[in-house]
């Protein structure tokens, strides 16, 4: 009996006990202490992950700008090399060989000497493809940004231009210095082979008039897809400076903007029509020109 009173006692007891000190200050505070260190604990990591997150937007706004000035710089490469070579050597090309076209046809007509020759002085000028950092900017779009879609498909796209520009060239160079050493009983075909005009028996080469139609329409590749891909940043690095600029509160960050209206002026750029096709893959892609703010 006493047993179970004894029993009944401790049970009271500790019961009692426990209620108490958990309502006791002592553990109030120790509460507080707690919930206020997990509090400072969540705020610190809150902070520090903005910290973050802000330093990350800063280096991918930076790393933009640099890519935007390097596409620039190839852009500007290739517009410089259209204003002086290619597109004197296409459109005078094209004169020539309609000239040629149409003497050859007054001759079938009766209304030219059949010995006559047809005069013109061929362009034997090489050319070379300046150096452009089309590596840098790869690595910049793929390893540095955050950028996808268009942009990315953009730069494969002015990597091949660029290599099938170079290529081009190259055979040109070819194919001038193989005129050069025609013999004597070749030069009679020097017209022909210069404009891919027919020779002989019906023989026709090619290469040369198709070097010169390469060699304009890949200059004008490697214009259009800089530029393209200029405007595909800019608008990149705006949406991400727009997202920097919640979390840090500053105005002092910009991003580049270049422009491309005085090539537009002069004639230099492609028609943006000639790449609908290639441009109809990225239907919510920004327009041409229009970058953002």
């Amino acid at each position: 009996m006493c047993i179970l009173k004894l029993e009944s006692c401790w049970t009271l007891i500790t019961w009692e006990s426990i209620t108490g000190f958990l309502n006791s200050s002592f553990t109030s505070s120790l509460s507080g202490a707690l919930v206020g260190a997990l509090a400072g604990a969540l705020m610190a990591q809150r902070i520090a992950d903005r910290a973050k997150q802000r330093e990350a937007l800063l280096q991918e706004i930076r790393s933009t700008n640099a890519a935007i000035m390097v596409a620039f710089t190839i852009s500007n490469a290739a517009l410089a090399f259209k204003k002086q070579f290619t597109k004197d050597v296409y459109e005078t090309y094209k004169t020539k060989k309609t000239e040629l076209q149409e003497f050859l046809m007054l001759r079938a007509q009766g209304q030219q000497l059949a010995n006559l020759p047809f005069e013109f002085q061929a362009d034997f000028r090489t050319l070379q493809m300046p150096l452009v950092p089309i590596d840098v900017l790869r690595t910049q779009l793929y390893e540095k940004i955050s950028a996808s879609g268009r942009p990315l498909a953009a730069v494969a796209a002015l990597a091949g231009s660029i290599a099938s520009l170079i290529d081009v060239i190259h055979k040109r160079n070819i194919l001038i210095e193989r005129f050069r050493q025609l013999g004597d009983a070749e030069q009679v075909h020097l017209p022909a082979f210069y404009f891919g005009m027919p020779y002989g028996e019906g023989h026709v080469n090619t290469e040369f008039s198709d070097a010169i139609e390469a060699l304009y329409s890949q200059n004008d590749d490697v214009i259009f897809f800089s530029e393209l891909l200029s405007i595909d940043l800019m608008a990149h690095g705006n949406r991400i400076l727009g997202d920097y600029k919640k979390l840090a509160k500053v105005k002092e960050e910009r991003i580049h903007r270049v422009d491309f209206t005085d090539a537009h002026n002069r004639g230099l750029m492609p028609d943006a029509e000639n790449y609908a096709d290639w441009r109809k893959g990225f239907p919510n892609a920004v327009p041409l020109g229009d970058p953002g703010p």
